[in-house]
């Protein structure tokens, strides 16, 4: 037994070691199956995961792709006058190392080289080797001053306007350096934990040439590339393309003999301007953002339309709302390494769009607008606070009954410098919000017939003011010390639009109920968001302004609705809608209550809803508006300079006119940051609906806007005066044989 024991306790150590080799062992083979799936792990990355991009790479290796330049769509008006369109051209480019002035110093370290023996010059120092090279600098810096001089020459450019694009050059790809470098050392540092090893390699704009002539002639061009021959890798001849706006710069004729009298002269006025329907238009960049290329990314080609360094951008206005429509694909070409082709795929241009827009008559009501004319500055008769000479802001839109917008302009335009603090970019047409006022009442005369709650040749009685015993609050406009405190007496429909008297229509307003007359503004499209409408039917969003239920609530609650619901019936209150959304609203009067959403888009079927109008409602508002315009009672009939003096205010022949005017309140005034505030001024509004006199309905709407101008009727009556005077030189009266 001894024995035994003695034999295993001699065999535990070669035990023992056995063990510890069994778990080398396994430990080795733990390892190897670790290093194996790994492995496999990276070969499935690079055969499946990766492999399309990795084969994509390498087939790059051995074929060669050709991106083809597209060209952007033409924007045409109605009437087949095109107002864009891309125009073939060149570009002059030249590489970054003469921009810098690199080459310079490279040229002269190579003459410097080669001026002495190989030998001794492998014995000389860098800063021996520099000293030679700065004596052959001069030189070179003296032969890059004369090829630019040579360059401004043949472009026909002074040089020190192309001194100056070369600095902005080299301004801008120096800039765009050193952010792109910041990001690739924070990039560095974060996987590395410290900047060892960092290099600032150039960027691809520093590896690049770049354009220092845009646009220039057949010509020119090809007496730069005869250059370029001569001149190996110093001037690049690109094929290009500028996008033109011909019909931007115009000259119009005022007949001033149909102006107000005390601006009236015998004579034609010469209008001489540029960027006519710039703000409609807009324009076109040749930067591409990150926002663009997220929205549409290039990858190499995927998507043939997708943006890339270098393309025209739509940037704003109508360039940029239809970008999706006038931007083309550029085509692609596929070559092998030996240079036969492989595949080619043409570029397809961008589309033609056809817009309802008549630049024509578009230029002439920009022309009445301007403060030449006089129309549009702050006149004696006008009666304002304003001091005469100021000038106004304001907008004009033209709708076609049966098509779509014929004209918009906004006051100022983006050409007009002096008035910055206008806000110029805004398109007042479509984007400015105001208060109705009283062009909304017949709006609310055909609402009341059609819910039964007024009946044809019902009378209702103007007392001056609604409220009983309360004279300060609710009045009629001609209920007033300057007109003795007088009222209208018992009215009907017709007579109470064209007077357009208050009292009439705070009843209906309080016989329709608020919540009544909130659903059927909405019918009218007060809340439909017109502006982006325009060029998109499916835009959604809400656009204009209508009190919410909070504010039904709080009313409610504090005893103010009945008040709210007969401030909304004549436009004021928390009512608020753009010159097109009224446009709009008249034009479904007009069409007998179809309603249309406005449009740009010539063959762009518009969006139509039958509101279901009482046609009785409608007869009646279209006659109360006739009569505000023919009847010496209405409204818009006469502009008065003064108690016994006044002209009509509108004097074109051969026109059947129906129209209203408005006042709303306005909020304060302010010229300047600098200026005093002016308080108590209202927006001068002016809807006339016109047709040739033996026509019964009307076929154009015009809207016009002016901002702190005053009464309706002496401020925005003449001007919707010269846009029919307009419209009929356009021939729009014209009846069909």
């Amino acid at each position: 037994m001894g024995q035994f024991i003695e034999r295993c306790a001699s065999r535990i150590p070669i035990i023992h070691r056995m063990l510890l080799f069994h778990r080398r062992l396994i430990a080795l083979a733990i390892i190897f199956i670790g290093v194996c799936g790994l492995l496999s792990y990276q070969a499935i990355q690079l055969t499946i995961v990766q492999g399309a991009q990795r084969f994509e790479k390498a087939k790059n290796r051995l074929y060669h792709k050709q991106f083809l330049p597209t060209w952007r769509g033409r924007i045409i008006d109605t009437k087949g006058r095109v107002l864009a369109r891309d125009v073939a051209s060149f570009d002059i480019a030249v590489p970054w190392d003469l921009i810098t002035g690199d080459r310079a110093k490279k040229i002269a370290m190579s003459n410097a080289r080669e001026s002495v023996s190989r030998v001794t010059w492998k014995s000389l120092s860098p800063d021996e080797r520099q000293k030679i090279a700065d004596s052959f600098e001069p030189e070179q810096i003296e032969e890059l001053d004369g090829f630019w001089s040579l360059l401004s020459k043949m472009a026909n450019v002074p040089r020190s306007v192309l001194d100056e694009r070369i600095a902005e050059i080299h301004q801008k790809v120096q800039k765009t350096a050193e952010v792109v470098w910041q990001r690739q050392e924070e990039a560095h540092l974060k996987r590395y934990g410290n900047v060892k090893g960092f290099k600032e390699e150039p960027i691809v704009e520093q590896r690049s040439s770049h354009v220092i002539f845009a646009n220039v002639d057949d010509e020119t061009a090809m007496d730069f590339s005869q250059l370029s021959e001569q001149l190996d890798d110093a001037i690049n001849v690109q094929h290009s393309r500028n996008r033109q706006y011909p019909e931007r710069s115009q000259t119009i004729y005022i007949d001033r003999s149909t102006l107000p009298r005390p601006i009236r002269e015998m004579k034609l006025e010469e209008i001489v301007f540029s960027g006519v329907g710039d703000l409609l238009l807009g324009d076109i960049r040749k930067k591409v953002w990150a926002e663009d290329m997220k929205r549409r990314p290039f990858n190499n080609g995927q998507d043939l339309g997708g943006y890339r360094v270098g393309d025209e951008v739509g940037n704003r206005g109508l360039e940029l709302s239809l970008e999706k429509d006038l931007r083309g694909l550029r085509g692609r070409v596929v070559r092998d390494r030996l240079g036969e082709e492989l595949e080619r795929i043409p570029p397809v241009g961008g589309q033609d769009v056809q817009l309802t827009l008549d630049i024509k008559l578009q230029a002439r009501i920009e022309a009445i607008l301007t403060t030449q004319i006089g129309l549009m500055t702050v006149q004696p008769w006008h009666r304002n606070k304003l001091e005469v000479g100021t000038a106004l802001r304001g907008a004009v839109v033209v709708l076609d009954v049966n098509s779509g917008v014929l004209a918009m302009v906004s006051t100022p335009a983006l050409r007009d410098e002096e008035d910055v603090e206008g806000f110029p970019w805004l398109n007042r047409g479509a984007d400015g919000m105001y208060p109705a006022g009283s062009i909304i009442k017949p709006l609310v005369l055909a609402i009341a017939t059609t819910e039964g709650e007024y009946f044809e040749n019902e009378t209702i009685e103007c007392t001056g003011h609604y409220f009983e015993n309360v004279k300060d609050v609710a009045r009629c406009w001609i209920y007033r010390e300057s007109y003795n405190f007088t009222t209208h007496g018992q009215l009907k429909a017709v007579e109470a639009l064209a007077r357009s008297c208050n009292i009439f229509f705070y009843e209906l307003g309080t016989r329709l109920g608020f919540e009544l007359l909130l659903d059927w503004y909405q019918k009218f499209g007060l809340t439909q968001p017109l502006s982006a409408k325009l060029t998109d039917p499916s835009a959604s969003g809400t656009q204009g302004h209508l009190p919410q239920q909070e504010d039904i609530v709080k009313w409610k609650r504090r005893g103010e609705l009945k008040f709210a619901t007969i401030c909304m019936a004549i436009g004021q209150g928390k009512i608020t809608w753009s010159p097109l959304h009224a446009a709009a609203a008249y034009a479904t009067l007009a069409r007998g209550g179809i309603w249309k959403s406005p449009t740009l888009l010539k063959q762009v079927e518009q969006e139509e809803v039958d509101i279901k109008l009482d046609p009785t409602g409608v007869k009646l508002a279209m006659d109360g508006l006739h009569d505000a315009l023919s009847k010496d009672y209405g409204t818009g009939s006469f502009l008065r300079y003064g108690p016994r003096d006044s002209d009509p205010i509108f004097n074109v022949d051969g026109v059947r006119l129906w129209g209203k005017t408005g006042t709303a309140e306005a909020p304060p005034y302010r010229s300047s940051p600098e200026a005093d505030v002016i308080s108590g001024l209202d927006h001068s509004w002016f809807l006339v609906m016109a047709s040739h006199q033996t026509e019964t309905t009307p076929s154009v709407i015009v809207a016009v806007l002016i901002e702190h101008g005053g009464s309706g009727g002496r401020v925005a009556g003449p001007i919707a005066n010269q846009v029919i005077h307009a419209l009929q030189f356009e021939g729009y009266f014209e009846v069909s044989k």
